[in-house]
């Protein structure tokens, strides 16, 4: 199989079943990032407190501080999380769809990755543990299986 071929549903020629999905959930997961900086803003805006002097400009009542707010705080490391998550994703999952992988195994790795990642954000953000770290574990170990399969495929190919 080549991975420009048939699409999965026969309507965008070019890519290959899996690097569509794959490119799909990258854009998934890019919008949970953009989402997470909307939120940053949403809470900056609620709590009347930013860091930049002009920034006062555009947040009538706000007040300029050297500190965030705890609530931003928190919001802005569920952001850094996301896109620490994000990067190992978009490299990994990349390889692995180069690797011509199953359809049905790539939609269960990339959706279930999607999926923590999405309940990752929300158990953060409303600080709900265990749960953040059981999503974040989950999406580690999706990483890890697509890892083992481009290095299972890569390295006899070496030797």
């Amino acid at each position: 199989m080549s991975l420009l071929s048939q699409p999965l549903d026969g309507t965008h020629a070019g890519l290959a079943p899996v690097l569509q999905l794959y490119a799909l959930s990258s854009a998934i997961v890019i919008l949970t990032m953009y989402g997470l900086g909307v939120l940053t803003a949403k809470k900056r805006a609620e709590k009347k407190v930013v860091i930049n002097a002009e920034d006062v400009k555009v947040n009538s009542g706000a007040k300029v501080s050297d500190e965030e707010h705890p609530e931003v705080l928190r919001v802005k490391r569920a952001h850094l999380n996301a896109m620490e998550n994000a990067l190992p994703f978009f490299v990994i999952g990349f390889l692995y769809a180069l690797t011509e992988p199953s359809v049905l195994m790539a939609k269960v790795l990339f959706f279930t990755f999607i999926g923590v990642r999405l309940f990752h954000a929300a158990f953060y953000v409303n600080a709900k543990q265990p749960f953040r770290t059981a999503s974040f574990a989950v999406g580690a170990v999706v990483n890890l299986v697509m890892l083992a399969q481009v290095l299972r495929d890569v390295i006899p190919a070496l030797f």
